[in-house]
């Protein structure tokens, strides 16, 4: 449930905090006083969009923050994955408005993006006003509650899983087409560009390689005159490093038998010996296996003007092979399309039997729930005063006569029905109000009033199936008075023991049965106008009432007529 919110200098608020209750939470006030910016700072603070617009005059910035408690384990699902630390059940959600339009936007202390608080909107609240009796009538709106009433989650999560597997099939199906018509349209230049890369035949690396080995052919004499005489300076000469360190060595020793200080420079100069050596034996094989060969540097030569004149048109060396490689998958594609079709158009046929058979027994489920459904809401839209009622959601199937035919076509008892993504059926509310009239599509028939009352009626409906902790609705009760917004009252005072309840409203008879009730209130001075919001007692609830009856002169009358309403509701 929502705790608490706190505004400051949002449009006509200074500062405010308001406190809720777990039940139904009403705000009251007159025309014009600030009671909707409490909706607005609500949307906006699970999410809304936020604009300058909206900060109070000569304010920096407006700031809502709002105090919610929960156990709905997706929340805190959701909070966990993105490492959001909170204190037990309660998060705090802040944000902060500049004058440039920008917001900052906090989950406790941490830095959110504005997207995950709107994630944890939508698992948290509802809010219904007037735009929302737009989207109930809205057929495209009428399966996701009729389905969430009938319960049929996991089948349609399972009909969804199978669905979402032939969209991918036809999908795959649909690019493969192209890629047939595409390859089929390059197929000659695709053979020219193999043929001229085959005829080369790279290998990986080879340039690299061939250019070492040019490099050693190209230096041959060079490479045989200097390793010649590196093995005579060190070692193959009367005057070579290995004679003239020899002969050191041999002081060395005449000095070590005398003076053991020498022995360490004695070690380390037969080791150098040693090494000077190694060194000059190397430098003459090394001599001796050096090639003088014209006829290889040629052919190198010519085998890198090859391999430059493809790696000019297609790159490296090891894109030129992955390119061959790609060349000979689209070609050998081309030999074996027709294969591949049949064996997608054969995955795609069997995945619409199975999509096809979970539809027919939602189908079958939602032809066996509707008629509880209906009389559900006759039976509550009969609380709510509107009395001989009938209401029914027509299940329709959508067939080819009617649409052109689509990737989601399928056979059906000798007829072409679509595979819908919630399902092999259309399904629109129906109705009529009165009396003997045959039913007509909601959106035809129902008044401002009515369609208030059917979206009480199916919020009560789904009450004990739906995990949203809060509704809140902007003035559902518009179009109703009288002894019917006694009973809009009583149904909301119901759905508010599933459910915590925001309702802003002008009626005496739903402020009645408040379990808080709210006051909004505009003040001006010279300077300027603000509202406040205070928590009404029991006796100012009376008295509020009352000019809600009445209007600001107050009688004794109109506070006993107050005081009996609201014991009678």
């Amino acid at each position: 449930m929502i705790r608490n919110l706190y505004i400051k200098d949002f449009a006509l608020i200074e500062s405010s905090r308001v406190d809720f209750s777990d039940g139904l939470n009403v705000i009251i006030g007159e025309t014009g006083s600030g009671k909707s910016m409490l909706i607005e700072a609500l949307i906006i603070a699970f999410g809304g969009r936020a604009s300058s617009d909206l900060i109070r005059n000569n304010a920096s910035k407006a700031v809502i923050e709002i105090e919610i408690s929960t156990q709905n384990q997706k929340i805190i699902d959701l909070l966990n994955e993105n490492e959001i630390e909170f204190s037990g059940e309660t998060i705090i959600i802040r944000r902060e408005i500049s004058t440039k339009g920008s917001t900052r936007n906090f989950i406790g202390d941490s830095p959110v993006n504005l997207s995950l608080i709107k994630q944890l909107g939508d698992l948290f609240i509802d809010f219904h006003g007037q735009h929302d009796h737009q989207s109930l009538l809205n057929a495209a709106n009428h399966p996701e509650i009729f389905d969430k009433s009938a319960g049929l989650y996991e089948k349609l999560e399972s009909y969804s899983l199978q669905f979402n597997k032939l969209k991918d099939k036809i999908s795959d199906y649909k690019q493969l087409l192209n890629k047939e018509r595409n390859l089929k349209d390059r197929a000659e230049i695709q053979k020219f560009k193999l043929d001229e890369i085959s005829k080369v035949n790279p290998n990986e690396n080879e340039d690299e390689i061939l250019e070492s080995e040019l490099k050693l052919l190209e230096n041959s004499e060079t490479l045989y005159s200097l390793s010649s005489e590196l093995y005579s300076d060190l070692y193959g000469s009367e005057e070579s490093v290995w004679n003239g360190l020899s002969k050191t060595l041999n002081l060395l020793g005449q000095l070590e038998k005398i003076d053991d200080s020498f022995a360490e420079y004695l070690k380390e100069l037969n080791s150098s010996l040693i090494s000077i050596k190694e060194i000059a034996y190397f430098s003459n094989d090394y001599k001796s296996s050096i090639e003088f060969n014209p006829q290889r540097i040629e052919e190198i030569r010519q085998r890198l003007m090859q391999l430059r004149g493809l790696q000019k048109k297609f790159g490296s060396i090891a894109e030129i092979i992955n390119l061959r490689n790609e060349l000979q998958e689209d070609l050998k594609l081309i030999e074996n399309f027709d294969e591949k079709k049949s064996a997608l158009e054969s995955e795609i046929k069997a995945l619409k039997i199975d999509v096809l058979k979970i539809g027919l027994e939602i189908e079958n489920q939602r032809r066996n729930y509707a008629p509880d459904f209906s009389s559900q809401i006759v039976d509550s839209l009969a609380n709510l005063g509107i009395n001989n009622s009938v209401f029914n959601p027509l299940i329709t199937r959508q067939y080819a006569e009617s649409v052109k035919l689509s990737d989601f076509s399928t056979a059906l008892d000798g007829q072409i029905v679509e595979l819908l993504p919630d399902g092999i059926n259309q399904i629109e509310f129906y109705i009529s109000t009165n009396l003997g009239e045959s039913v007509k599509p909601l959106k035809q028939v129902a008044s401002g009033g009515e369609v208030s009352r059917i979206m009480l009626s199916i919020k009560n409906i789904l009450a004990d199936k739906d995990n949203i902790a809060s509704l809140v609705f902007d003035e559902i009760d518009t179009g109703v008075s009288g002894r019917i917004a006694q009973m809009v009252g009583q149904s909301m005072k119901n759905l508010a023991k599933y459910h915590q309840i925001i309702a802003i409203s002008h009626l005496p008879q739903i402020a009645a049965v408040a379990d808080v009730c709210l006051l909004v209130e505009k003040f001006e001075t010279d300077s300027k106008t603000f509202s406040e919001v205070r928590l009404l007692s029991d006796k100012e609830k009376v008295v509020e009432i009352a000019k809600m009856m009445s209007g600001e002169e107050i009688s004794e009358a109109s506070l006993n007529n107050a005081f009996v309403l609201i014991n009678n509701s």
